[in-house]
């Protein structure tokens, strides 16, 4: 009391008055200079070709309420398709005249998503939102095999693998993919792999108790009309699509051919070979005499589901890939197949959170339906680890990037796998009086961090 006497004297003094106002009417916050956000830069020039999603006003077929469970014996969901796919020739030609040439279309997608893929040039994205019927357009991301960038020598331990991940439970209870089919979207297959010989295959689904309806090309030409890559490549037939027992379906979703093997096409390496042998490696592999033996006795290696069938999908190819539209467009065909599974081993190049809201609608909508879609958590670190030394980059207090996942994987439903280390991994050892001694070497870096 006494502290405030001299200040109010002051006040008297001074000729002022108080006057008592109710404090509530009064704000307390602070007053912010307005500062204006600096303009960002456009990521492109007006002239530079970009891959984009044209979004339309209409529902897909899945988004209609339709189930992908037989969807093509569906007459009103088939109805429904054609309609969609009638728009999106009429907005086409519209969106061309707009330009003032013909558009670049890559896909046109109706099942999962209403989507007309296309080449443009930057600048011309706004032109393309203003035709009528047009949702959004947006920029595509493109993706990458989820692989781990170093040289290592092969050693796969699939027998040791099954007991961590339970197949074995599933195996007990006569699960093993027989009378399935399980799509690998990724670089291609290697054909000629022991691992999906298709005698073998013959000869595991013979040891089995009853019989097994395995896809034909009679089963493919029935749903040809309704995949994308018959639309893309008009004289696609099912025998051409047809490889094998074992693999009954190929096709390259990037190059829009059904060359699609994964060595000696392209330099996007065997990812895709080594992700079909975790999913549906065979039980057997031939001896070359015309007898089989149990694979996990001489190669280590059977997959999770030995008896299904692979529908390989290669969306990396000469042409670089993978669009977001280029794996979305396969993810369509495996539905319209039939497919149990759906397999996306890709990703970012660096681990974050997906930033494209339209694909992950998507991508969740799938989970409401019938369709398994499984996509790996990526092999990198966290944003700082991947970082390059020294620091080319800030973490964000709004983000802190602490999580090693990348998108597509990152979509908040999607069915998201990460990998771990082998129960019977051994690693480098020394002998000493016939006990094995294992070390692990360690790396150093003379690199240092600048502060």
């Amino acid at each position: 009391v006494l502290g405030s006497a001299n200040p109010a004297l002051a006040v008297q003094e001074a000729g002022m008055t108080v006057t008592k106002i109710d404090n509530d009417a009064l704000d307390a916050r602070l007053e912010q200079p307005i500062v204006a956000e600096p303009e960002e830069e456009a990521p492109y020039g007006d002239t530079d070709m970009v891959r984009v999603s044209i979004l339309l006003e209409k529902k897909s077929t899945l988004e209609a309420g339709f189930s992908t469970t037989g969807i093509t014996q569906n007459d009103a969901a088939m109805a429904y398709r054609e309609t969609l796919k009638a728009d999106q020739e009429t907005v086409t030609a519209q969106i061309s005249q707009a330009l003032g040439e013909k558009l670049e279309v890559h896909w046109n997608m109706t099942l999962a998503a209403n989507i007309i893929s296309a080449g443009l040039q930057y600048g011309q994205i706004e032109t393309v939102k203003a035709v009528p019927g047009v949702k959004d357009v947006i920029l595509e991301t493109c993706y990458s095999p989820a692989v781990v960038d170093r040289q290592e020598v092969a050693d796969p331990n699939m027998a040791t693998s099954r007991n961590m991940i339970g197949t074995v439970s599933a195996y007990a209870a006569g699960y093993t993919g027989a009378g399935t089919k399980v799509a690998i979207i990724d670089t291609g297959l290697d054909m000629d792999h022991q691992c999906f010989d298709d005698e073998a295959f013959a000869y595991s689904l013979s040891q089995l108790d009853g019989t097994y309806d395995c896809m034909d090309t009679e089963d493919i030409a029935a749903v040809l009309d309704q995949l994308n890559a018959k639309e893309r490549t008009p004289a696609l037939t099912a025998q051409r699509l047809y490889k094998t027992s074992k693999i009954p379906y190929g096709y390259n979703y990037v190059d829009k051919t059904p060359a699609y093997v994964d060595h000696n096409q392209d330099t996007q390496g065997g990812h895709g070979s080594h992700v079909a042998g975790i999913a549906v490696a065979n039980s057997y592999v031939p001896n070359g005499d015309g007898t089989f033996s149990l694979a996990l006795d001489t190669t280590y290696v059977q997959g999770v589901a030995p008896d299904a069938q692979v529908v390989v999908m290669k969306v990396f190819g000469k042409a670089g890939g993978a669009f977001d539209s280029d794996y979305l467009a396969a993810i369509e065909d495996a539905i319209v197949l039939g497919c149990a599974s759906i397999n996306l081993s890709l990703g970012s190049s660096y681990p974050g959170f997906s930033r494209s809201s339209t694909y992950q609608d998507i991508l969740d909508g799938l989970v409401d339906s019938d369709a398994m879609v499984v996509i790996s958590a990526g092999n990198a670190g966290h944003w700082a680890q991947a970082s390059q030394l020294p620091l080319q980059g800030y973490l964000y207090g709004d983000d802190v990037s602490m999580h090693t996942g990348g998108s597509p994987g990152t979509f908040t439903n999607s069915m998201c796998v990460a990998s771990v280390d082998n129960a019977g991994i051994t690693g480098i050892f020394f002998q000493v009086a016939g006990k094995s001694i294992v070390f692990q070497e360690t790396e150093y870096s003379n690199v240092k961090l600048q502060t």
